[in-house]
């Protein structure tokens, strides 16, 4: 269904803007998608001459293709034909459910009373009946009728209370309430529903009921203190934390001492989680309030992390080192972050001395197990491994249990492999029996395979490169491994094999879902009810729909069903997320392995026509543009990051401009979101990358992290091949990606059968 913002609810509930329109029936949940992408009917090629004209359709597929228009592209024209069919039809079902579109795009559009008459018109529609009350019940709040519109949403939830828009239904229902004078109803509603005490939203509508109801009979709004404190110390990261802190400030003041003041503990963890979420200004205010409450430990960490907050805020360490603390752990704590400044302002000399010093005051400390790691980690960032292995070793010699071994050894055995010393087999041999689930896993066993296979050793590299490819085909190394195996001289298929018996000791993947079990009765009304509106294009409504059947009855094709209900709405991250829940497991399965419609969810191929033709136009391989615009932005063309990367392949306005400056093209930063100027920037900017760097691993590594650290990264270093320069990229987040981008495109090639992709941008490494 189409669903009012949380913050025109709010504001409705503070402000008593009872006549505005919140409805976005086509714009809000189910926004116009882009073009889609491989249309499930064929596409229409020119009749020969002198043919006779086609059949018409049959009115189902003539009001699936009229509501579907206007849904993606409203016009007049659109609005006129489905107005005639919903005349035609008026009494039957179809012109019923033309009649609910017809509604709900008047209203969306600002024409209530044109909205009502169609929504009458909807009236019944056995399947639909929910949705026809609950616009109805809109259309009333529009025209300024809320009492009206509260008894439709009362009825509705009497009759259903397993709908599957249920927390929509419950916050229109309270809106309506307050807006009608009627608080002690929207607090009913609120007290019977079982998710709102888990949900921010419904509890500052209660609070605000609890409030307005207080007035009326002239008490004191205790209740309403007690919900705007619940908002406030248990979801201090939500947007509703804000609204429900304003209030307790103005009732602090009005009930004195009956304010129900929350206990110090709740105060504090509200404190820790502003703290730990990075929300540096909102920690230190909250400490600071704290602190003349607090004695002994309490009072120390409350010192401690206002100073801390300072630092982070300002940048001045002195805070941190003038500070006196008498607990251990606290002071080890202080003491890593003073190191920690030091390390991000690139001052090598004071981080070490620091971290010394924590090794020496306080040996055990969790605080020194992390300083030891960090200091590896810079020096693993500015490739100055040996001295990287050093502080690595101490963190597995002192703590061996840390949660930090398993990086700690992985980069032990690395450097060693890419120094070519003796011990590297062993070292990545131990570490893939200590870490068989490890992600680095597949890197493990192809490294391995590869010192063995230097080493002369073909019966026990080819064991392992089998084990690799076949039990992670959907990874990067478990792809490079597959090629080894291939015929001589690109492989060594001929070798005999000779595995080590802890390869069986590799756990296998999940279980793999039956999509195609069959399906329980009680999952009948849910599909029934999400086909009707997916035949007028209410997509979103249907994904919900699917989703309510799926947590009724655990039956995975709705899963199925509703990742393709998302994928019609545009909602390809949702589809992504539900197409990973069908594929548990993924980059262990071959694609046999489960129906192509789910990896076609998983892997969704929106925008295509934009990707083939700018990837043709700059000689990339458009699968791999398509597995870089995946991992970028999952296909939102209005994603932002948090660095100010935009649209599609998340270009950074700077990068942008020169750019577009080289097509000789105007430079606009609002058109980054559109998704044809975005792939036409991006694909352009990723081509000269790969023509510059020679590959495409380089390539997304300098798309990544930027060209400098790419250059600097390569400069002076001897890798024999491509695959060690994507194993040595020292930054996390840049070498997953590349890697990923890379898997993401072997399998859209794989998946949509794409046609062979042009030599330099496979993306293989000999």
């Amino acid at each position: 269904m189409c669903v009012t913002s949380k913050l025109y609810l709010q504001l409705i509930a503070v402000f008593g803007l009872t006549t505005a329109i919140s409805i976005s029936a086509f714009a809000s949940q189910n926004p116009p998608p882009a073009k889609p992408v491989r249309p499930q009917t064929p596409s229409s090629h020119p009749s020969p001459k002198h043919t006779a004209p086609p059949a018409p359709q049959p009115p189902e597929r003539q009001l699936a293709a009229l509501a579907r228009a206007l849904h993606d592209k409203s016009s007049s024209a659109t609005y006129a034909k489905l107005s005639q069919f919903a005349r035609a039809h008026a009494k039957d079902l179809l012109g019923k459910r033309a009649a609910l579109a017809l509604g709900c795009y008047d209203l969306n559009s600002g024409h209530a009373p044109e909205a009502e008459s169609w929504f009458a018109k909807a009236e019944g529609d056995p399947i639909l009946r929910e949705y026809v009350t609950y616009w109805r019940s809109e259309a009333d709040r529009a025209a300024g009728q809320p009492a009206k519109a509260l008894s439709l949403l009362q009825g509705l939830l009497k009759d259903d209370p397993d709908i599957a828009f249920s927390d929509q239904l419950i916050e229109s229902l309270a809106q309506d309430a307050m807006a009608a004078g009627q608080p002690q109803a929207a607090i009913t509603a609120l007290t019977t529903y079982s998710k709102t005490s888990s949900k921010p939203l419904l509890l500052l509508l209660r609070a605000q009921a609890e409030e307005q109801l207080a007035k009326a009979i002239k008490q004191k709004p205790l209740d309403a203190a007690r919900d705007y404190a619940e908002v406030f110390y248990r979801f201090p990261l939500d947007e509703e934390a804000g609204p429900a802190g304003a209030r307790l400030t103005q009732l602090q003041f009005a009930l004195g001492d009956q304010f129900p003041t929350p206990p110090l503990a709740t105060q504090l963890a509200r404190a820790e989680a502003l703290y730990l979420a990075n929300h540096w200004r909102e920690a230190r205010d909250a400490y600071q309030s704290l602190i003349p409450k607090l004695t002994g430990q309490p009072l120390e960490l409350g010192r401690l992390r206002v100073a801390q907050c300072i630092v982070q805020i300002s940048s001045k360490a002195e805070v941190l080192a003038s500070l006196t603390l008498t607990d251990p752990d606290l002071d080890a704590e202080r003491l890593y972050s003073i190191s920690q400044l030091r390390r991000s302002e690139k001052i090598e000399s004071e981080m070490i001395a620091l971290t010394e010093q924590l090794s020496l005051q306080h040996p055990e400390s969790p605080w020194t197990e992390q300083a030891l790691f960090a200091a590896g980690n810079y020096y693993w960032v500015n490739l100055d491994r040996g001295r990287a292995v050093s502080y690595y070793q101490r963190v597995l010699e002192a703590f061996p249990a840390s949660k930090d071994a398993l990086v700690a050894s992985w980069r032990v055995a690395w450097a060693a492999y890419l120094e070519r010393k003796p011990e590297a087999a062993k070292l990545l041999g131990d570490f893939a029996q200590r870490f068989p689930s490890s992600t680095y896993l597949p890197d493990a066993l192809y490294w391995l395979g590869r010192s063995e296979e230097r080493a002369g050793n073909q019966p026990l590299a080819r064991s392992l490169y089998l084990a690799d490819a076949g039990r992670f085909p959907q990874t990067y190394f478990g792809r490079l491994a597959a090629a080894r195996t291939r015929p001589a001289p690109d492989g060594i298929d001929d070798a005999p094999v000779d595995p080590p018996a802890w390869l069986s000791q590799i756990p296998s993947g999940p279980a793999l879902v039956v999509i195609d079990a069959p399906l329980p009765p009680e999952a009948g009304p849910r599909i029934e009810r999400a086909q009707a509106l997916e035949s007028i294009a209410f997509d979103a409504s249907a994904e919900d729909e699917y989703r309510a059947g799926y947590n009724a009855t655990h039956a995975p094709v709705l899963l199925l069903d509703e990742a393709n209900a998302a994928i019609a709405a545009g909602h390809y991250a949702a589809a992504m997320l539900v197409g990973r829940q069908l594929l548990q497991g993924a980059e262990m399965r071959q694609l046999e392995d489960a129906p192509i419609e789910a990896w076609r969810t998983a892997y969704p191929l929106p925008f295509e026509d934009g990707i083939q033709r700018y990837a043709a136009q700059n000689h990339l391989d458009p699968m791999l543009v398509a597995g870089q615009v995946r991992q970028e932005s999952a296909f939102d063309p209005e994603a932002v990051s948090r660095a100010g990367a935009v649209g599609l392949m998340q270009i950074e306005p700077k990068t942008a401009r020169k750019v577009a400056r080289s097509l000789r093209i105007g430079y606009s930063r609002a058109r980054l979101r559109d998704p044809e100027y975005n792939l036409r920037l991006g694909t352009f900017y990723l081509a000269g990358l790969i023509a510059a760097y020679g590959t495409p691993e380089a390539a997304l590594a300098a798309y990544d992290a930027g060209e400098d650290r790419v250059t600097m990264w390569t400069a002076g270093q001897t890798y024999q091949e491509t695959a060690e320069f994507v194993e040595s990229i020292p930054f996390t987040e840049t070498r997953e990606y590349v890697q990923v981008v890379l898997r993401n495109a072997e399998l859209y090639r794989k998946i949509y059968s794409s046609a062979q992709a042009p030599e330099s941008a496979q993306g293989e490494t000999k």
